[in-house]
C-alpha cells in the first residue's frame, strides 16, 4: 500500500489554508535520471512574474507584505552526528526537525536561472520531508508537505539556525508557468482524460487526471515532482474558488471526478491559473509572497 501524505484544504489565511490536512498517495513510478543520479519523486519552482523589474515593483508597492510577515517560526537546531536536530514548530507539528547537508534538491528546480549555495533535506516531524535550498544571504525556500515558505537569516556553524514563515508560500514563476501550459497539452482531449483520479500516476499511464497531468508536467519541466510547488497551489486555489460549497476531500481529484467536471472546465482552470500567476494584487490576496531577495 502506498504511504500516505498530507495536505491542506483552503485557499486563504481565515479559512484556515495551512491548518487543515488532507491525505495524498505519492505518485508512484515517476523517476528520472539527472547529472547521473535518480532524482526521488515522493514529494512538490516561482516565475520572476514578468521578470525582475515586476519583482521590484511588488516589493516597492505592497508595503502590507512586509508589515505582514511577521509571525515566523525561529528554527535552532543542534549538531547530533552528521546532522542537525531541535526545535523549530512549523505548521502545528512536532517541533522536532532533523536536516543534514544534501548534494541537491530532488523534488525538481525552483528555477532554470539560479542554482542555490547549499542544500539542506530532512523532515519535520513525523513523516512531514522537508527540503532548503539556500541562497547566497542566507535566504532561502522551505519546500514542505504544505507548502514552499520563505526562509531567513539561515546560518550554519556550530549550530544551525533561521526563520521560516509559514503563513505566506512562495509566487509562481515561469517554471510554473510551463507546467501549466504543459498540463492543458497533456489533457488535450477526452480520449485521455482519467476520469477516476486515485492520485496515482504510473509512468506507463496513458490517461490521466489533472493531479497527474501536472505531475507529468512538472517531472518533464523541472526534472522532479513536488506536489506543494506553487503550479500546483496556484491551480487547487482556482479549482477551491470554483466549487465552494463541494466540499471535496481532495480538491484535485475531487473536481477531476465530479459527474459535473467538462474538459472545457479542466481547460478553463488551466487558463484562469495561468492568468492569476500575472496577477499581483491576486497572489498577496491569497498569501503568495515574492522569495526574501532576489537570486
Amino acid at each position: 500500500m502506498a504511504p500516505i501524505r498530507f495536505e491542506p484544504t483552503g485557499h486563504s489565511k481565515p479559512n484556515n489554508r495551512f491548518c487543515q490536512w488532507e491525505p495524498r498517495r505519492d505518485v508512484q513510478n515517476l523517476s528520472r535520471v539527472a547529472d547521473g543520479r535518480t532524482i526521488l519523486q515522493s514529494v512538490a519552482v516561482p516565475r520572476a512574474l514578468g521578470g525582475v523589474m515586476a519583482l521590484l515593483v511588488w516589493f516597492a508597492g505592497a508595503s502590507g507584505v512586509a508589515a505582514a510577515r511577521t509571525a515566523l517560526s525561529h528554527c535552532a537546531l543542534q549538531p547530533v552526528g552528521d546532522a542537525f536536530k531541535g526545535s523549530c514548530a512549523v505548521l502545528d507539528q512536532s517541533p522536532a526537525m532533523t536536516l543534514a547537508p544534501a548534494a541537491a534538491i530532488t523534488t525538481g528546480v525552483w528555477r532554470d536561472d539560479v542554482r542555490p549555495a547549499a542544500v539542506w533535506a530532512g523532515e519535520a516531524g513525523r513523516d512531514a520531508p522537508i527540503e532548503i535550498e539556500v541562497y547566497s544571504g542566507g535566504w532561502g525556500i522551505m519546500r514542505t508537505e504544505y507548502g514552499w515558505f520563505p526562509v531567513t537569516n539561515l546560518v550554519a556553524s556550530s549550530t544551525l539556525t533561521f526563520d521560516v514563515d509559514a503563513s505566506h508560500e512562495i509566487v509562481p514563476d515561469a517554471l510554473d508557468e510551463q507546467i501549466v501550459r504543459r498540463a492543458a497539452e497533456i489533457l488535450s482531449s477526452d480520449q485521455v482524460w482519467n476520469r477516476n483520479d486515485d492520485r496515482r500516476c504510473p509512468a506507463t499511464a496513458t490517461r490521466w487526471s489533472i493531479y497527474c497531468a501536472l505531475a507529468k508536467a512538472t517531472i518533464e519541466v523541472t526534472g522532479g515532482f513536488h506536489h506543494r510547488r506553487p503550479a500546483q497551489e496556484v491551480v487547487r486555489v482556482i479549482i477551491e474558488e470554483r466549487t465552494v460549497g463541494r466540499g471535496y476531500h481532495h480538491r484535485l481529484m475531487g473536481y477531476n471526478n465530479d459527474p459535473t467536471t467538462h474538459l472545457r472546465d479542466v481547460q478553463r482552470v488551466f487558463a484562469d491559473a495561468l492568468a492569476r500567476m500575472e496577477d499581483l494584487s491576486w497572489l498577496r490576496a491569497h498569501d503568495f509572497v515574492p522569495p526574501p531577495s532576489l537570486p
